[in-house]
């Protein structure tokens, strides 16, 4: 290879220190159309080696186009990102106390958070205020047990009414009627 480079910079010197011409000739498949062409020069030949380089030349060019669109692109997207978060700082990452902690620093950690409920298994176990518990007591049995299934089970309306067979809407008004008789025995302070 290094005769066959020396040999085409002796026939054009002044492509000697052409980047472009060093990276085609490295080539091997290139370097089998510059040594046909030094050996036997032909029009035919030249006019391969020609369309050879300038695929190459394109290749070339087209990496650096798309190399710096992407460079510019993503400077541009840095400065949005950043002068966006400095518009719109995160308010968990505001310092919360002296010591250098920030606010997200104090959320729970939800693995770790045990469920209210989960040692109860009906709302006269766990509630605490006396009044409310006289008002609960108040309710029917099927009022009782749809609170207890929505609060300490944790279930949606439609999740009651697939399990006591009831439509939605049935479990949905006796959960609204049970929370207003609440409401109001609380509020006339009858228990």
């Amino acid at each position: 290879m290094d005769s066959l480079v020396s040999e085409f910079y002796r026939h054009y010197p002044h492509l000697k220190q052409n980047k472009a011409v060093e990276s085609f000739i490295s080539q091997s498949d290139n370097q089998k159309l510059v040594k046909n062409f030094l050996r036997q020069p032909s029009a035919c030949r030249e006019e391969r080696l020609n369309e050879a380089f300038k695929a190459h030349y394109f290749d070339i060019r087209f990496t650096s186009y798309v190399s710096s669109s992407l460079y510019f692109h993503s400077v541009n997207f840095d400065k949005h990102t950043r002068k966006y978060s400095e518009r719109h700082p995160l308010t968990l990452d505001n310092q919360a106390d002296e010591d250098g902690g920030s606010y997200v620093d104090l959320v729970p950690d939800p693995a770790s958070d045990i469920a209210l409920f989960t040692n109860y298994s009906t709302l006269m176990e766990c509630v605490e205020n006396e009044e409310l518990l006289q008002a609960y007591k108040t309710l029917t049995d099927k009022q009782k047990h749809i609170l207890d299934l929505a609060y300490v089970q944790e279930l949606s309306d439609t999740e009651i009414a697939r399990m006591l067979s009831v439509s939605q809407q049935a479990i949905s008004k006796t959960h609204r009627k049970a929370l207003r008789l609440l409401k109001s025995i609380l509020e006339k302070g009858e228990s």
